[in-house]
Order: C-alpha cells, then structure tokens, then sequence
C-alpha cells in the first residue's frame, strides 16, 4: 500500500489502523487511501475527524471510512477531556452495544431492522485505546444516504419522532437488561461521568458563570420578574456540582438507564426520502452515561427546538417517547407498568427536566453561532490551560445575523421550565 505524505493521518499508529480497516473492507492489500477533513468548524469539539476514500486499484472498489481521533494539543486534549471521552466512546462501542445487540438477538429480533430493534449506531472498524493515540474507524454513513441536518434549520416533527421512538427503544434496553440480566449491567451501572473527571478544575465553572451571564441577558428582569427570578435562582450553583447532582445514576434509581449523554442535532445524521427523514444515527457516544433517561430527552428537545415547536408538539413527543419504551420492552420481554410507568417519568421530569435549561445555555451559543464565527478551539484551550480570562471567546460564540435568534430561543427555554414546573 503506497500513500502520499498529505494523505496520512497525523499518528502513525492510527494511520496503521485505517491501512488495516480499507483492507479488510476491500478485501485486498492493493489500495489507495485519500483523506479529506470529516466535519466542518464548530461541529466536532471532543475529537478531529477525518474522511478517508479507499480504493481497490485492482478492481476499482471504493470505501469510505471516517477516523477519529483526539484533539492533537495537550492542552485542548485537557481542556476537552480527551483520553476520559475516547474511553467511554470506545468502551461503547466494544462493550455495551455489543452486550445490547446480544440481548436484542436472544429474544429473537432482527438487529438490523431498526424499526424493531435499537441499532441506530455506526458500524465500528477499529480502536486504539493507547494514551495519545486513541482513534475511533467507523464506516462512513454519507455513503448510505446519511448527512448531517444543518443546526442553523429548524428539524421537523418527523425528526422528533424518529429520535425519540429511537431513544426509548436505546433506554428500554437498561431496564430490560436490569430487569432480566442485571449481571451484564452491574458494571456499567457504575460509570463515572465525563464531567466529573474534571471536578478538581475551576475552569468549567469559570466558562459557565459567562455563559449564565449571558443567559440572562436574554430576560428582562422588569417585564418579567418571576421567569427572571426562577431562571437566576435554577442557575445559581456550582456547575460541576449540579451537572454531579442531576446525572448521578443513583438519586435516579430504580429509573437509571444507559443514556446517550450528548443528544444534540451535531451527533445525528438523518437519511431523507422525498424530502422526509426516514432514518437516523446516533453519532458520538464519548458522554454516555449511566442516569435518569430524562437527561437524554431534555438535551434533545431543548437544544434542537423553539417555543413555537413546543407548544404544539412537546407532550405528544413525551407521550410518543414513553409509548415507544414501553412497547420495545413488552417485545423484550419485560413489564414496562412495573418498570417504567408513566408516572415514575413525571416524576422523573419534574426531578431531572432542568437539565435541558443546563445543557441550553451551554448549546444554544454554539447552536446559533455560525462556522466561520467560531473561535480558535486550540487558541481557546491554550488560555484556558494558561489562566487566561476567557470571556472574550463566550462572546465570540455568536454571529451578529442570529444574535436575535439566539436571545429567543434561550429565553423561550426559560420560559417553558417555568411553565412546565422544572425550575
């Protein structure tokens, strides 16, 4: 295998990886490889991805394969918790999918009809889990029809439906499994989360309080005096403390599920027909977590929706999310009014719904931000790692063309965790 020095990947040893990966695709040691960059600014933060074309020059065959790996920087790969995440992920998709997809198969559903069982993942090709050297090798979904929807539009109804009928099927797994196998399950039941591994850094609540700064900016403390003082009040705290509080699995329990952890519009691809999405992936598990399936919920609705969305859709989404939860598990074979009735996730709103206020504030700026107006991320650790005061690239999270959309959308969310009793 012959490849040019622009084609390699920056690691040697991840550059072995996807030598091996192209020819076991391909089935031949005769290939090609060509790299191209596999996501555009301001939509990967914990990793830097690559697109790779693999060529049989035999037969002409071509492969696509995406290669992740960390932030090259020591400091970026600090400050975005690199090693922690690229564990997790991993760990993801060589041990706890396969543990979901086995059970899946012993009650005899088809793991690739997605419609009948949770399968809504790439297909992993390779890890390396050496310290500096992580990567992740995925088959590349834009080859079956998958493309990421642009963060700037608004999803449909339709999208909703696909990704929460998807997560209660992914969330029924955790109770199911717990209900039936719980030996398979105690160990991950025991996660740490991503976040904690930062506990001992003041940095994370240094860009929070900006963030929460310009949170209420957005509200008008005269007009609206109480959603500014339940806002101000929910948003009062130690960051890391309350990001402790709200995924600790345990203040969840019996209700605690293997969540997805980053359910955000930039980590899901959608595959359309006549212009309607028909199917989708779940991309970028390095935040999976073991904690109130809520948190999956709130992150999705209150990150990729407005009030108006809202107001006409979010108790049918809830409704739909918990039908299809409950459905999937009677097909596993357990009873999801014992396990999870719709009760116990009222309560599990009203406990856990303001993590969707949380993961907002610190979303919705990149959200509203276009590409070319985010900021150096490897300048941005550089200063994070030095002490350097940061508030000038929270203020660079914006674009003066969809400032305005911004200040809705983020003090609409307040809005609705007012009203809906969450703060």
């Amino acid at each position: 295998m012959s490849i040019g020095g622009p084609d390699k990947l920056p690691v040697a040893s991840s550059q072995q990886l996807l030598e091996e990966a192209a020819r076991a695709e391909l089935g031949s040691d005769d290939v090609s490889i060509s790299l191209t960059a596999g996501s555009n600014k301001g939509d990967n933060y914990l990793g830097v991805v690559f697109r790779a074309e693999a060529e049989c020059r035999r037969t002409g065959k071509k492969v696509n394969i995406i290669a992740k790996l960390p932030p090259l920087t020591e400091a970026r790969r600090k400050q975005f918790f690199a090693r922690a995440s690229f564990e997790r992920e991993i760990s993801f998709y060589t041990e706890i999918y396969p543990m979901m997809e086995e059970f899946q198969r012993e009650k005899g559903l088809d793991t690739t009809d997605g419609c009948k069982a949770f399968n809504q993942i790439p297909r992993c090709l390779r890890t390396c889990l050496v310290d500096c050297e992580e990567a992740i090798l995925m088959n590349d979904l834009k080859e079956a029809g998958f493309d990421m929807f642009d963060r700037h539009k608004e999803l449909t109804v339709s999208h909703f439906r696909l990704v929460v009928s998807a997560l209660g099927r992914l969330h029924a797994l955790s109770f199911a499994l717990k209900d039936q196998r719980p030996e398979r399950m105690k160990r991950f039941m025991e996660m740490i989360d991503i976040f904690l591994t930062r506990d001992q850094d003041d940095t994370m609540d240094q860009w929070f309080t900006m963030l929460i700064d310009r949170t209420l900016g957005t509200l008008d403390c005269k007009k609206e005096p109480e959603l500014y003082a339940k806002t101000k009040k929910a948003l009062d705290v130690k960051f890391l403390d309350t990001i402790k509080d709200m995924t600790d699995g345990k203040a969840a329990e019996p209700y605690a599920v293997i969540c997805h952890g980053d359910c955000w519009n930039n980590n899901m691809l959608f595959k359309h027909e006549k212009g309607s999405p028909v199917d989708f992936r779940l991309l970028d598990w390095q935040i999976c977590r073991y904690s109130s399936p809520v948190l999956d919920l709130m992150y999705f609705i209150f990150s990729s929706s407005n009030k108006a969305f809202r107001d006409q859709h979010y108790q049918s989404l809830i409704d739909l999310y918990h039908r299809s939860l409950s459905d999937f598990l009677r097909r596993l074979g357990s009873d999801p009014e014992r396990l999870f009735p719709r009760e116990a996730l009222d309560q599990q709103l009203k406990q856990f719904g303001r993590f969707g206020l949380l993961m907002a504030v610190m979303i919705l700026p990149v959200i509203t931000t276009k590409s070319e107006d985010v900021p150096d991320l490897e300048e941005m650790a550089e200063k994070l790692e030095n002490g350097v005061n940061i508030a000038d690239e929270v203020n660079n999270f914006r674009s003066e063309d969809t400032e305005a959309t911004y200040r809705q959308r983020m003090s609409d969310c307040c809005r609705d965790m007012v009203q809906f009793g969450y703060i």
